[in-house]
């Protein structure tokens, strides 16, 4: 990822408190056995988890989209019970650019290497529900799941938009941020020793996530 311009250190302070949730990533949890009366497998338009990283303290931000390459939602009385869904790291795209395609097609080559996620050996990420709470809001659903990332898999939570009907399923989040590491990715991560300030890369990355599928 190319240099940014603002010195790293003095902006930390200002930074740090802006931007999305952060999630604590914690061990996987058990995929539990779910009373299911629907299942919704077929994709529809708009699935994508929209993602954001950046350099130290959050300058020279980086921004692309992962579609998704299969889901399968599974509902009970008309609320979201459980499901899985598969993101197609491989073919992952780099929008922050915009028409630089030479630029945008660098750094998703980087992004695929084994500097980041390997796609030639993992080509995709999983994301499997492990538990789901109904809340108040906007936001009606806390959803909790194992995600996958290059063999690595963690439990984490973040708050959803879910509306189910009788033929279709949509599932938008809020955008969140988790901790890179934990999943083993450590290039150029925060303190890494013998890497310039101006080449180091934050921990967080956001996520959003859009899926929609019908039966």
């Amino acid at each position: 990822m190319k240099k940014f311009i603002l010195p790293a250190l003095l902006m930390a302070t200002i930074m740090t408190s802006c931007g999305s949730d952060a999630v604590e990533a914690t061990d996987a949890k058990e995929v539990k056995e779910v009373a299911v009366t629907a299942t919704y497998s077929t994709l529809g338009d708009h699935n994508h988890v929209d993602w954001k990283a950046w350099h130290l303290a959050k300058t020279g931000e980086r921004s692309g989209s992962v579609m998704l390459k299969s889901a399968e939602a599974s509902v009970n009385e008309g609320m979201l019970a459980g499901g899985k869904f598969v993101l197609d790291l491989a073919n992952l795209t780099v929008s922050n650019f915009g028409e630089d395609t030479a630029q945008n097609e660098k750094l998703r080559g980087h992004l695929v290497s084994g500097d980041f996620f390997l796609t030639d050996s993992f080509p995709t990420a999983t994301f499997e529900i492990t538990s789901v709470d109904t809340t108040s809001g906007d936001y009606n659903a806390k959803v909790s799941g194992n995600l996958t990332i290059k063999g690595a898999t963690k439990n984490i939570t973040f708050m959803a938009k879910v509306n189910v009907t009788e033929d279709a399923l949509s599932l938008s989040s809020e955008s969140f941020e988790v901790d890179r590491s934990d999943w083993g990715l450590t290039y150029h991560a925060e303190g890494s020793e013998g890497v310039p300030t101006d080449y180091l890369i934050s921990d967080e990355i956001e996520f959003t996530i859009h899926a929609n599928v019908t039966k």
